[in-house]
This record gives C-alpha cells, sequence and structure tokens, in this order.
C-alpha cells in the first residue's frame, strides 16, 4: 500500500475538544469544553450522518449556561459543531436549529437540547415548469333568465412541466433542474451518464425527479454534513482522506463484521473522533480488514472524557 499514517509528527488522536458557533446577525458566540478559549462549559451529544438521501437530524446538550445564553439559542439560527482530538479538530455538522428543549435540571446541573438539521430539506419544493409555458384557450358560459346561452372565449396561462428534447443526457437535467429549483449540489460524479433516447419530462417535485436519474445511472444522492453529493461507491478517490488507521493510530478496538445473509458485509469500525470521517469518506484500516473501507452511516458521539465515532463501513 502506498498509504501511510497522517497523522502529523507529534500530534495525537486522544482528546475531547468540542466546540458550538452559534452564528446571529449580531456576531458569533462561542461556546467550548475547553479553556481558554469559549465560555468552558459541558456540551454532550450525537452527530450522525449517512447515505440514506435525506439531511440528518442532529441533538447535542449544552449544561450550565446563564439564562441570558440559553435564551440566544433560537429556532431558525445557524449552529456548527467542531470536535476531535486535541490535535485533530474541525467540524463535523452545520445546519440551522429546528428545536429548543425547555431547559432541564439534572442534579446540581442544568443544560438545553439543541436539535438541528444539517442541511436544507428540498422535499417539499414546488414543481418546476417551463418559463416559456404559452397559453390555452379557455370557453365559459352561462345562461340568462330568458333561457339563452351566452358564450365567450379567454386566454390563459399554461404551466407546462419542464421538458427535455429527445436524446438529452442526465447530467444535462440535473444540472437545468439544479438550476431552476435552488438546489445547489457540491458534486456531480455519475457512474454512466444515461441517455433519454425519447427525451424527458419534468413529472415530479425536483429533489425526487433528481433522485430517480442519479438512481438511473447507477449513482447515490446523499447529504454530506450539509452539502449535497451525488456520486458511486467504485469512485474511491473523491472522498479519499489518506487516513490509515491501526489501534495504535486511530482505531479505539477491533473492528467486527456483519455478514447476514442476503445483505452485503459491512464493518463496524470505532474510531477516535476524526472530523475527516464522513458519509462517503475512505480510509485504510489495518486490523483485521486490511483494505480500503467507505463510510457508509457514522456516528460521532461527544463526551467530556473522549470523543469517539462509530462508522458503518462497506
Amino acid at each position: 500500500m502506498g498509504l501511510k499514517v497522517t497523522n502529523p509528527k507529534g500530534k495525537t488522536w486522544y482528546g475531547a475538544k468540542v466546540e458550538v458557533d452559534l452564528v446571529l446577525k449580531s456576531g458569533t458566540y462561542r461556546f467550548t469544553n475547553f479553556h481558554p478559549k469559549g465560555y468552558g462549559v459541558q456540551i454532550t451529544g450525537e452527530i450522525s450522518g449517512g447515505d440514506g438521501g435525506t439531511p440528518a437530524t442532529n441533538t447535542f446538550n449544552i449544561y450550565n449556561l446563564s439564562k441570558a445564553h440559553q435564551n440566544l439559542f433560537k429556532s431558525k439560527e445557524h449552529v456548527i459543531v467542531k470536535a476531535g482530538g486535541y490535535d485533530l479538530f474541525g467540524i463535523i455538522g452545520a445546519g440551522n436549529i429546528t428545536k429548543v428543549a425547555p431547559a432541564v435540571r439534572d442534579g446540581e446541573d442544568t443544560y438545553i437540547a439543541i436539535t438541528f438539521v444539517a442541511g436544507k430539506d428540498y422535499a417539499k419544493n414546488k414543481k418546476i415548469y417551463n418559463p416559456y409555458s404559452g397559453s390555452k384557450k379557455v370557453k365559459h358560459s352561462y345562461k340568462t333568465k330568458s333561457g339563452r346561452t351566452i358564450t365567450w372565449t379567454t386566454t390563459k396561462k399554461k404551466n407546462i412541466n419542464l421538458r427535455f428534447k429527445n436524446g438529452v443526457k442526465a447530467k444535462t437535467i440535473i444540472q437545468r433542474i439544479s438550476r431552476e429549483a435552488g438546489i445547489p449540489i457540491a458534486a456531480l460524479h455519475l457512474k454512466k451518464n444515461k441517455v433519454y433516447k425519447k427525451g424527458y419530462r419534468l413529472s415530479s417535485k425536483p429533489e425526487t425527479a433528481i433522485k430517480a436519474i442519479v438512481k438511473d445511472c447507477g449513482s447515490r444522492f446523499q447529504y454530506r454534513m450539509d452539502d449535497i453529493v451525488i456520486d458511486y461507491d467504485e469512485k474511491p478517490k473523491l472522498w479519499q482522506t489518506h487516513l490509515y488507521l491501526t489501534l495504535k493510530d486511530g482505531l479505539v478496538n477491533m473492528p467486527t463484521i456483519s455478514d447476514e445473509d442476503g445483505k452485503k458485509a459491512t464493518w463496524t469500525v470505532v474510531t477516535y473522533l476524526n472530523p475527516l470521517v464522513a458519509n462517503g469518506s475512505v480510509f485504510y484500516v489495518a486490523e483485521n480488514i486490511k483494505s480500503l473501507v467507505r463510510v457508509k452511516n457514522y456516528t460521532h458521539s461527544l463526551d467530556d472524557m473522549q470523543t469517539t465515532c462509530e462508522v458503518e463501513a462497506v
């Protein structure tokens, strides 16, 4: 293997640094569980993600804030969660707050639970229509008291679904729908760029249509943190992290395998939390697996003693 341990010399995986940035119009408030930065509070919870095609919803807890600081956390405000070891530290989740639970008393401590969605959910977007939709004739009529029928015709705008000519390619359709519907795509890599010989007509909501086309192309639509990514498993270099994990560097314990009948085998890999690990990330595991694996689902666990990450990998 050409991959070698990339953990910086003299640095360490270990530690439990957690930081939450609350981004407001008036400025950014930073809360951390370490000094000298931030307020030195306790932060716990789990930040998860996966390749299921919907934005991840996550909840974290912040302890012993003043009432004034508690009141800063409100629905629709933006939060950024960072975590990792003492030297390997970075963003593991970001998005807008959807819920702030009332403060809870836990012994001598008080905490609030903040829920946020990593990225925008476009599933409810309305259908989009061709901007040059044209018009149609509409007939109207009514009967007078004398029994006479009066009729007249008016012109009414006609909405026509977005249509594409014969022989259009999948990538062209995806890019057009993305542009028209305002659905930003951070990476677009198709296993095959399917040709629609009979053209294509948008008959469903934009995100639903994109997902169907992506499936036609043997690829996957997924959210990576707060970005939409379209790629496929056989493209391992796309999210190559250049991490080489062993029990001495990065792994908490030996990986275990799940190979139920009829299902593709998956590995459970527990690592010290590393911000490079997200769905789609590719890294080398030297224990048991001895090959590159790709992250299917992951859960970052935030704790004051040690941050870790449990990965379902293929």
